[in-house]
């Protein structure tokens, strides 16, 4: 039952299902039918019904007075409900019994009717079981839809019908029939609620009607058993899912495969010559073999004819129809019981009612499944089920797989399902707009409920990343259906409520609600055990995201440490369905649970190398379990050692039995090995030596481990705490100073913002706010104190004197007056206290607090001259005050008109305007030009949909920012503040209550603080055009309430609920743009941004790029690429209108066009299309898509075409190179090859040679080295290829093929040495490599990140070591590539992180020896 829902309710909601599988017949109908039943009541009257009281029954208005008059309403529903579905859709549905209990209970409820009493009063039956309590929720929450769950599965029939024209395609042509989509996109629920009840309604037949097909809106038959396909013969379809062992559950599936898959293991084990039945097998293992596959075929033939006879010798009952489309085949026909030879030898006719295989999670088969082998057998088995005979007879059965998305590259490497992802797969998207609607509303009608008006809306909006018409995220339905689930519990009077939606937490609270709901309803000892069965029932990887695996029971069971409170554990994850246990297998309900559960991806998250080390110890302690414990499978030497470090820093006790019990083994054979060594030793002084060779190698081992462990502590807090973590990278590379991969460690850390933590106060940190010189910070803490800090030197900050104390409750703000001579500070205890800081060191309190008449004081702003002093408050006011002489303050006027309290204040720069922000969810303005007579500007701003934390203006009073509880930030237009406006969409990313706002001193940059522990910076240089600056700043443990820019832009300090202030270091060198290009001198950088704007940098010291002049927009649309002509007084710029034109740039702060554009005929032109040669006398560019086209630009004002294009490429051109000479001309294509031209006369280009071929992708990226010998191609493929080029004979033979990235390689860079090269992936990721010798190329160390999501600018600086990158959706940053440089950010930017504490809770095997100075 609901939380608010009482028996009333539940009668009216079960009353509106019956109506509804009656198939809703009109009211007066009904009543109509009552009269011509002549029933009586008991006392002999007549029982008449009137359509207004059925319908008032229906809608909860009241109750039935007599049963009677409800028996005979039923009499008539439950017939017409019985013909068109046997079997009720909820038990006892059906049930007159059930039907008095429930109407005795709702009668008995306060405000339901009461009966006039009767005899029958006093004749109860006798006590039952309680029925099923009434209405039945529509909605699965995280589980997928079942086959029995159809009659509720809306808003993807257009994705039905179009896998059943997929599958009806392949039955003439065969091969396997592929589903793709992410995870949450609905695939199972596709599968079961939406094909399955298709085809076994005839879907597959032409000449039946479309409408036939069931997707929710037809109910007829939802449970039934096997369907005519039109043929008048039944049509069987299995389902089934892979799991650890593909081919154990396809045999036991199919019995028919027995032997054929026991030949295949036999052939794989014994070289012995092959039996008849193995080669038939070895024909699946041999593609090329010429009778391959026949004896699978044979086994699928013999299956589908035998259940073809089962299926017609028996006529299915009701109750056989609710049987589950995944339960095992039965095998109880007399045809089944003969030998599996006779039905092979018997089965040479397919059945024209060919069966549908259907395989759900077919990624099981890479993520469960070991055995290579196995996977393409598995593979090839199915194929072999779906393609027709040799001599063209049908293929024996359809096969259908659904498959996560983001196993798509793996799936390449099968011919098989490379081929059905090429011709005959579906990938399902997102839901439209209406289709979601239909999704939300559709199960609420079909159990005869509704939605309160606006809460569909709401929840479009909610899901939506565009607005109404935006596509929405596949992964949030799952979230959407268990917040549905959520307001159906709260459901008022047969309606879902908006009320009931925002007390659920909406889309990820919901799930996180009932997660954390079931999780505090444990003991301490049940709740290790949670954490232990939950991440056991994760698959975590290197290189793809967390997954769910299945266990089992027993298996669980016999591995736990505590069974008894696993098994507690586990009924409540299931009671909560957070965990789907189903016969003897338990798994999470839904792989949305690993990201929507804050603490279950805390878990995963925190310790993600320690998790991956857990989950390969207990894989390895089963094997060994598995051998009957074969000492050869016991860990030894550094992997031992890692392996026991990180079970003693847990103690163990997140380990299975197993695991304990294999690790113990391995440590007691490590003794026994030492000791039997000592003996040697000690016996045999002959190998003295040998014995000192083996200590160095232990202690070179157990330097490696020691290593080993730096390295993986570094990584496991990398994301939680990055300041540590750079700490620990610097404690590793102290241990190994030559090491590659921690160099580039250190170097991905140059632009990473980097905290030092401020200890002191003990409780939350509610407001940080910097002296107007920048020398003093303030904290305002929970701890009831006020504390003042030295920050004239950010890395060694100290606090200053003794923390001001006075007030009697939380101290929520203390700001600084505009001249830093005076503080004020406010508290919840409703009072303002101010302070002379003339001297930091000894603050002195000014006069007697002031009352400020209105509860809790939320937040102080002094105005920009500090004459006016503004006051949030809890009683829905804004109070100013005269505070000239801040010895004697004077009460101004309150500002009134806020309907809740007020949060935040702020005045605009220029002093005019008071912006305020509350619990209403507006921000309203104030005119306080003169504070004593203010005025309110305007209508409240509206926007938001939970209450305002925090506002703020641009430094420059044009822009407002706004942080609320509904996760956002917004920016207004406050340049008129009469005609305030929003810009553009709300900024998002955060998944909690945004706390705090704050510009930096250029207004370039905003940052925001929120409630998930994290901060995020924001590119708002053009605030119609915000972009995230890398990833969010995190490192607390708690809320992060508080943030504030130093005066500098420099420093960000922020407040969080852990009781630390930290001070960030915050990139200076990052610019607007999301390509760029250095001119040839290196002193500056050309950056295009998203807004199609072009600015031009001065870097010659690159810590504090300076932007020379205004942005300028070459053309309309955005910009693709650009270069600086040789002599850099030339910037060519390639737009998105399909132009290139010409900048003189000689002035760098006055740049002005040469020209009118030249226009170009391409459709899509690559990023790096535009190349100058090294004289600057031609320009090379995309023409028509895939020619070339030289130009002359002797004269930039007018460039002329050099000859025709140059023609050749079959595809899009990418990229563009002149080669150092200027005599050749590369180009790279989407036709996968690389092209050179002889551009010795520009007039009469030629090719040189044939395409270069290699390449498995298009190519995006062209590279010349220094000396033009080598050039280095980079592709789609995800590898980088060189190219020797040196003899000028245009031969270009490949001499290295670099790999590493995991996804699309775009862009290449040479340093000017031509010793190293860099390239850009889309992988998020930038790699470099050795190539002083082309043909012995190397990775240099690891990989390194530019800690965002890189972009298509990657660029060496002509004249020094930096390297310039696209970071983030529309950021540019420089990075040095030298470790000293690194070495001195970290240690001057997170002094005082790694204390003694924490090195011994981290590196416990190592003294303490802080890798900086302390």
């Amino acid at each position: 039952m609901g939380f608010d829902s009482g028996a009333r309710t539940a009668f009216a909601e079960r009353l509106a299902l019956l109506y509804k599988e009656a198939g809703n017949p009109p009211l007066k109908r009904v009543s109509e039918a009552v009269a011509r039943l002549q029933r009586v009541d008991e006392r002999g009257r007549p029982v008449r019904v009137s359509a207004q009281r059925i319908s008032d029954w229906r809608r909860a208005r009241n109750v039935p007075a007599q049963f009677a008059a409800l028996a005979a309403v039923l009499h008539v529903l439950v017939p017409q409900a019985r013909r068109a579905r046997p079997v009720p859709v909820s038990p006892g549905l059906y049930d007159l019994v059930q039907w008095q209990r429930l109407w005795e209970r709702a009668v008995a409820d306060p405000t339901g009717e009461r009966p006039v009493p009767s005899a029958a009063d006093e004749e109860r039956l006798p006590a039952e079981p309680p029925a099923a309590p009434g209405g039945v929720c529509p909605y699965r929450g995280l589980a997928a839809y079942r086959q029995q769950d159809a009659g509720w599965f809306f808003g993807r029939r257009r994705s039905t019908d179009a896998l059943v024209d997929q599958l009806r395609a392949a039955q003439d042509t065969g091969g396997l029939v592929m589903l793709v989509g992410a995870s949450g996109a609905g695939k199972s629920s596709l599968l079961n609620a939406g094909l399955v009840p298709a085809l076994r309604n005839g879907a597959l037949d032409e000449g039946r009607n479309e409408s036939n097909r069931n997707n929710g809106e037809n109910r007829n038959g939802d449970n039934r058993d096997d369907r005519s396909d039109g043929t008048g013969r039944p049509r069987k379809v299995l389902q089934l899912v892979p799991g650890g062992d593909p081919l154990g559950e396809l045999v036991r599936r199919i019995p028919e495969l027995a032997p054929v898959v026991a030949s295949i293991s036999t052939a794989s084990t014994a070289p012995t010559a092959p039996t008849s039945a193995a080669k038939d097998a070895a024909a699946v293992e041999n593609p090329g073999a010429a009778d391959a596959a026949r004896a699978a075929r044979k086994a699928f033939t013999a299956w589908a004819r035998s259940r073809e006879k089962a299926s017609t010798a028996d006529t299915p009952t009701a109750e056989a129809t609710t049987a589950d489309a995944t339960s095992a085949v039965n095998d109880t026909s007399a045809a089944n019981q003969a030998s599996t030879a006779d039905r092979l030898s018997t089965a040479d006719q397919v059945p024209a009612a060919r069966p549908i295989v259907i395989v759900d999670q077919f990624e099981e088969i890479f993520t469960l499944c070991p055995d290579e082998s196995a996977r393409r057998a598995f593979i090839r088995l199915l194929q072999a089920a779906c393609v027709p005979g040799d001599r063209g007879e049908p293929a024996p059965a359809v096969v259908a797989l659904g498959i996560r998305a983001d196993f798509y590259e793996q799936c390449l490497r099968y011919p098989e399902l490379a081929d059905a992802l090429q011709h005959r797969h579906m990938v399902l998207g997102p839901l439209t707009t209406a289709e979601l609607r239909e999704a939300l509303t559709g199960p609420a009608r079909a159990v005869g409920m509704e939605l309160e008006p606006g809460l569909a809306e709401l929840i479009i909006r909610e899901v939506s990343t565009d607005g109404p018409r935006g596509a929405h995220d596949a992964g949030v339905l799952p979230l959407l259906s268990h917040a549905l689930l959520a307001t159906w519990q709260r459901r008022k009077a047969g309606r879902l409520t908006l009320a009931g939606y925002r007390a659920a937490g909406g889309i990820q609270g919901a799930v996180a609600a009932t997660a954390e709901r079931a999780w505090s309803g444990l003991d301490p000892a049940a709740r290790t055990a949670a954490r232990l069965l939950l991440l056991r029932l994760v698959r975590l990887s290197e290189d793809t995201q967390a997954t769910r695996r299945r266990g089992t029971l027993r298996r669980l069971a016999e591995e736990s440490r505590d069974p008894g409170k696993t098994e507690e554990s586990l009924e409540a994850l299931v009671r909560a369905r957070l965990v789907t246990l189903d016969a003897d297998t338990v798994e999470i309900t839904h792989e949305a649970l690993l990201h929507a559960w804050p603490r279950l991806r805390e878990w995963i998250d925190r310790d993600r190398t320690g998790n991956l080390l857990r989950q390969r110890l207990e894989e390895d302690g089963r094997a060994w379990e598995e051998s009957d414990r074969d000492a050869s499978l016991l860990y030894r030497g550094s992997r031992l050692e890692q392996a026991r470090g990180w079970s003693e820093s847990d103690d163990g006790t997140f380990l299975t039995r197993s695991a304990v019990e294999f690790l113990a083994a391995a440590v007691r054979l490590r003794r026994r090995t030492v000791l039997i060594s000592r003996a040697a030793v000690s016996a045999l002084v002959v190998l003295a030596l040998v014995a000192v060779g083996s200590a160095v190698i232990a202690w070179q081992q157990r330097n490696d481990a020691v290593f080993e462990q730096v390295v993986a502590e570094a990584d496991r807090v990398q994301y939680t705490d990055p300041s540590l973590s750079a700490q620990l990278d610097l404690a590793a590379h102290r241990l190994r100073p030559d090491d590659e991969g921690v160099r580039n460690r250190l170097l991905s850390i140059v632009n990473a913002p980097l905290a030092t933590p401020l200890l002191g106060h003990t409780g939350a940190v509610y407001l940080t706010s910097f002296s107007p010189d920048g020398r003093t910070l303030a904290t305002a803490s929970y701890d009831r104190t006020v504390r003042l800090w030295d920050v004239s030197d950010p890395a060694r900050p100290k606090q200053l004197g003794e923390p001001l104390t006075g007030h009697t409750s939380w101290v929520s703000s203390a700001v600084f007056s505009p001249d830093g001579r005076t503080l004020a500070s406010a508290s919840d205890d409703g009072t303002i206290r101010l302070w002379d800081i003339g001297d930091p060191s000894r603050p002195r309190p000014l006069g007697a607090p002031l009352d400020g008449r209105g509860g809790t004081v939320y937040l102080l702003a002094f105005s920009p001259d500090g004459r006016t002093l503004a006051s949030a408050h809890d009683d829905r006011a804004v109070r100013l005050w005269n505070v000239a002489d801040p010895r004697r303050p004077e009460a101004l006027d309150a500002l009134t008109g806020p309907t809740a309290a007020v949060r935040s204040v702020a005045f605009s720069p220029d002093g005019r305007t008071l912006a305020a922000g509350g619990d209403d969810d507006t921000v309203r303005l104030w005119n306080v030009a003169d504070p004593r007579r203010p005025e309110r500007i305007g209508a409240p701003l509206t926007g938001h949909t939970g209450l305002v934390h925090s506002v703020a203006f641009s430094p420059d009073g044009r822009t407002l920012a706004s942080g609320s509880a509904d996760d956002t930030v917004r920016l207004w237009d406050v340049a008129d503040p009469g005609h305030a406006t929003r810009i553009g969409s709300p900024l998002n990313g955060h998944t909690g209550p945004v706390w705090s706002v704050a510009f930096s001193p250029d207004g370039d940059r905003l940052a925001a603080a929120s409630a998930d522990s994290t901060a995020s910076l924001w590119n708002v240089d053009d605030p119609a055009h915000p972009s995230q600056i890398g990833v969010p700043l995190a490192g607390s443990s708690g809320e992060m309430y508080a943030l504030g820019f130093s005066p500098d832009g420099r420093t960000l300090a922020t407040g969080s609920g852990d009781s630390k202030v930290r001070l960030w270091s915050i990139p200076t060198s990052d610019m607007n743009g999301r390509t760029g290009a250095f001119r040839p001198d290196g002193r500056l950088l050309a950056t295009a941004a998203r807004d199609g704007r072009i600015r031009l940098w001065d870097v010659t010291d690159p810590g504090r790029p300076v932007s020379l002049g205004a942005p300028f927009r070459p053309g309309e649309g955005d910009i693709r690429s650009l270069v600086f002509s040789p002599d850099g007084d030339t910037l060519a710029v390639l737009t998105g209108s399909r132009a290139v034109q010409l900048w003189n740039v000689t002035d760098p702060a006055r740049p002005t066009a040469h020209g009118l554009p030249v226009a170009l005929r391409t459709r899509y032109a690559g990023p790096d299309t535009l190349a100058f040669s090294p004289d600057g006398r031609t320009l090379a560019t995309a023409y028509d898509d895939r020619t070339v086209q030289l130009w002359n630009t002797t004269d930039p004002s007018r460039p002329r075409p050099l000859g025709k294009p140059l023609t050749g490429h079959t595809g899009y051109v990418n990229t563009l190179a002149f080669s150092p000479d200027g005599h050749t001309l590369a180009s790279g294509s989407a036709d996968d090859t690389v092209r050179l031209w002889d551009v010795t006369d520009p007039h009469h280009a030629t090719r040189l040679g044939a395409p270069r071929t290699g390449h498995l992708g298009p190519v995006n990226a062209l590279a010349y080295s220094p000396d033009g010998h080598t050039l280095a191609s980079g592709s789609d493929d995800g590898t980088v290829r060189l190219w020797d080029v040196g003899d000028g004979d245009g031969a270009a033979r490949p001499v290295s093929v670099l790999t590493g990235h995991t996804d699309s390689v775009m862009s290449l860079t040479y340093r000017r040495d031509g010793a190293t090269l860099a390239s850009g992936s889309n992988d998020n990721t930038v790699r470099l490599w050795d190539v002083h010798a082309p043909a012995e190329a190397a990775p240099i160390g690891e990989s390194m990140s530019p800690n965002a999501k890189t972009g298509g600018f990657l660029s060496f600086s002509p004249v020094s070591h930096l390297l310039g990158v696209s970071s983030g959706t529309d950021t540019v940053r420089l990075w040095n590539l030298g470790v000293d440089g690194a070495i001195d950010h970290i240690c001057s930017s997170t002094r005082g992180v790694l204390t003694e504490e924490k090195w011994h809770e981290y590196l416990p095997r190592l003294s303490y020896e802080p890798p900086c100075d302390q």
